[in-house]
């Protein structure tokens, strides 16, 4: 018995006016106010024009604690200090209205008490109003006090009526009592299905992050396939990319639609994927024929994104980031505003990148000659309020990370390697003159720069290399010195020198391992170290390089050589 009573008095004190049903809790007791102020109000005439001057006071009161309780509630959200004022009101007012008027009529109205502070208030409080009230007619009708009121109660009334107001208010309590713990088992499964809809929610939204991540991670692998068919644009989509995001951060973009651009600029040149090697390698003039296919790469990436991406401006943006602002671009002709919005941003994200990176034709511009472009371009190729935008950014160098940033690891990687080819140079005599000349030039000028014929994410494998090459110089490795001279009689131009040099150097990339080592050094020469080899190695090795040359070159005007320099013993 002890313990239902004690689970009893832990269902009532807690609350069931919560969340939303405290909303429209405030709601039903600012009602009931309402209903209060009107019975007193009326009640108050009808007494008036009666003559009952201590009644008209006693209902002029319900009136002003209904006003109190609707203030509290409707303008303050003051919950508890109305539930004070309607108890207190109801507690004096149908006190003195049972004891003091014994207005035979009044002690009918707290019949509504334990409903309707049950249902408005609570049940606690209306177990205890009602507990109250009837002990009140136990006092005045089983009690000597029974003699005061003969002369305003019969004498049924006195004798049935408690007996009444308690089976009445039982009935109701009980009720109430049931309602408040349904209540509370409808708030715990509500809250236990909300606790698992977040849980839901948080395992959707990290599913979806993933797929976003692995979608992001796709275009970006899609993206390197694309800038790998040129060895000289490595990183230019994802640069591209990013610039394209600092424009339109700039701009207030919301984040969905930055996002958005991010991925559709890393797809931008989607359509050189259908352009051949032959012509997008070509250090040379192209052809009206092998421009116009050039051009075709923003129709062909259109028509390869359309309708098969969820990112519906991915299509514009590849098939619209070479038009111009005045109209004159390819391939739809657009002018000004006609060009999506995201296109004239990656149009001038792209024309930067251009121009700041080295290709295969050139190398890369001077800061002054890509900001002349681009103010020249400022309303004829490009959109001059993004252009103003893109300039404010570069002037301000929030895009001097990006213009270094080949990888994360670009420049460690390339530090690292240039460290590596000082300290094996100086540790090895060589036994050709040309090769020791070029090693000699190489130790006092370290005039190079080193290129790995390795993705970045491979570092760990150099990195371990030389460390274990600084420890002690005793795994051996072969430095080739590959050399390419014109041949007799011909005299190429700068281009056709290029051209060739490029082709060996594609050559040597796909022919040595990752653990090798690629560097140019000067305008004919490669300087290639290859790790664990003997001589019969080294002869393999250059023959597949000039295979590859000459497949590619084809007899050309340039042929190559090779020297070999190794370490001495007492190196």
């Amino acid at each position: 018995m002890r313990e239902k009573l004690r689970k009893i008095v832990s269902t009532l004190n807690r609350d069931i006016f919560v969340g939303e049903r405290r909303e429209k809790n405030l709601r039903n007791i600012a009602a009931s106010s309402m209903i209060m102020m009107a019975i007193g109000f009326v009640m108050s005439l009808v007494n008036l024009v009666q003559g009952q001057h201590v009644m008209t006071l006693t209902c002029f009161l319900i009136f002003c604690m209904g006003l109190a309780s609707f203030i509290s509630v409707a303008r303050f959200k003051k919950r508890n200090a109305s539930i004070v004022i309607t108890s207190v009101a109801l507690v004096l007012v149908l006190t003195y209205d049972v004891l003091f008027a014994k207005n035979g009529f009044a002690f009918i109205w707290t019949l509504l008490v334990p409903l309707s502070v049950c249902y408005t208030l609570s049940v606690k409080i209306g177990m205890l109003i009602t507990a109250y009230f009837q002990l009140l007619f136990i006092v005045a009708f089983y009690t000597p006090v029974r003699a005061l009121m003969a002369s305003s109660y019969s004498r049924i009334v006195m004798d049935r009526f408690p007996l009444l107001y308690f089976f009445h208010g039982l009935l109701v309590l009980y009720v109430m009592y049931q309602y408040h713990n349904s209540v509370l088992v409808e708030i715990e499964y509500t809250a236990r299905l909300n606790d698992e809809v977040a849980r839901q929610t948080a395992v959707a939204e990290e599913r979806s992050r993933r797929i976003e991540q692995m979608s992001f991670q796709a275009i970006q692998t899609l993206a390197h396939a694309i800038d790998a068919k040129d060895p000289y644009t490595r990183g230019h989509s994802t640069r591209v990319s990013q610039y394209s995001v600092k424009i339109a951060e700039a701009l207030g973009w919301d984040a969905e639609r930055v996002n958005n651009l991010r991925y559709a600029a890393l797809l931008h040149d989607i359509g050189k994927i259908g352009v051949p090697d032959s012509i997008l390698n070509n250090p040379g003039r192209l052809s009206d024929v092998e421009y116009d296919i050039i051009k075709s790469h923003t129709t062909m990436g259109g028509e390869i994104l359309l309708g098969r991406i969820t990112i519906d401006i991915a299509e514009d943006v590849a098939r619209c980031h070479h038009e111009r602002y005045d109209g004159r671009g390819y391939p739809l002709g657009l002018k000004g505003t006609e060009i999506p919005e995201e296109a004239r941003i990656v149009a001038i994200a792209d024309a930067f990148d251009a121009m700041s990176s080295t290709r295969i034709y050139r190398k890369a511009c001077e800061r002054e000659h890509i900001r002349r472009e681009l103010m020249e371009g400022r309303g004829k190729q490009f959109d001059p309020e993004y252009t103003d935008i893109f300039m404010d950014l570069w002037d301000r160098g929030l895009l001097d990370d990006i213009m270094r940033e080949d990888s994360p690891d670009s420049d460690m990687v390339t530090q690292a390697s240039s460290a590596f080819l000082q300290q094996a140079v100086e540790s090895f005599l060589s036994q050709d003159a040309d090769a020791g000349q070029i090693a000699e030039t190489m130790k006092n000028e370290g005039s190079y720069e080193g290129a790995l014929d390795v993705e970045y994410r491979h570092f760990e494998k150099l990195y371990e290399y030389i460390a274990n090459l600084e420890k002690r110089f005793s795994h051996p490795f072969k430095l080739i010195v590959i050399t390419l001279t014109p041949n007799a009689g011909v005299t190429p131009s700068a281009t056709e020198q290029e051209r060739a040099m490029f082709f060996m150097e594609q050559s040597i990339r796909q022919t040595i391992r990752n653990v090798d080592i690629l560097t140019r050094y000067g305008r004919q020469q490669f300087l290639v170290i290859l790790l664990g080899t003997d001589p019969e190695g080294v002869r393999t090795a250059v023959s597949r390089i000039f295979r590859g040359y000459y497949k590619m070159y084809g007899s050309g005007a340039f042929s190559p050589s090779y020297a070999v320099a190794e370490r001495t013993d007492e190196a």
